[in-house]
């Protein structure tokens, strides 16, 4: 587990989130093949699934998370916000890419369509912008062990670079929505709320990539205890404002 402090990023109120995703989008790995040990039909058995499954998450344009926001926007005048949420929905966008190139350098073809992830968008559209951003923290905090386990699962060199990418990105992305948590405003009932739907997305997922991560090294309870540090830290910036 990484604790968010040692992103150095200070106070998050005075933190330029627009400036980081445009110098984030140019210093973006380039994905090369030239050296990758070839996976084994028992390594790409387990890990496609659910590459599968995130593939298909990263992917969005956003448009109700857009939307929401450019509704905030008007009534607290923060235009700087709104270029930095579609700077983040560019950097989604760049995941999704990355995993895409990896699916099909291996000849695997991505799914259109994965059950649990029409589950977190439909749910993202219930509470507004608050809503949206709390499902998406906790899906990113859902990744983070994932990649971790990810890429200790085989010995592929352009896996391991992704998801050194993908956590770089990921911790800052859930630094950043936590932000805009303490922006909305926190309260006890939310971290509530919060809780729970960090509580039922760990029981949700891990049908899903518990191979994944118990071959990275998680069991269950590793993945639940780190993912709850993780949401403990998170609404630590919601009501605070810092990391």
């Amino acid at each position: 587990m990484i604790h968010l402090s040692k992103l150095q990023l200070g106070e998050l109120k005075d933190y330029n989130w627009a400036a980081y995703f445009r110098e984030n989008a140019r210093r973006q790995p380039v994905i090369e093949f030239t050296a990758e040990q070839y996976l084994t039909k028992k390594e790409k058995a387990l890990i496609f699934p659910s590459i599968k499954m995130f593939q298909a998450g990263e992917a969005s344009e956003g448009k109700h998370l857009l939307k929401m926001v450019e509704q905030y926007v008007k009534k607290s005048k923060e235009k700087a916000y709104l270029e930095a949420m579609k700077g983040f929905v560019a950097e989604e966008n760049r995941h999704s890419y990355y995993l895409t190139r990896y699916m099909e350098y291996y000849g695997v073809k991505p799914k259109k369509k994965i059950a649990l992830d029409g589950w977190f968008r439909a749910l993202r559209k219930l509470g507004r912008l608050r809503g949206e951003v709390m499902v998406l923290v906790t899906a990113e905090i859902i990744a983070l062990s994932y990649y971790q386990a990810l890429a200790a699962c085989t010995k592929s060199r352009v896996l391991k670079r992704i998801c050194r990418q993908m956590l770089h990105d990921e911790l800052r992305h859930l630094a950043f929505q936590s932000d805009t948590l303490y922006r909305l405003g926190s309260s006890s009932a939310q971290e509530t709320y919060r809780i729970f739907l960090m509580q039922m997305t760990i029981w949700a997922v891990w049908p899903y990539i518990g191979k994944v991560l118990k071959a990275g090294g998680y069991g269950y309870w590793h993945f639940y205890r780190e993912s709850m540090r993780y949401l403990r830290q998170s609404m630590r910036i919601a009501r605070c404002g810092s990391v």
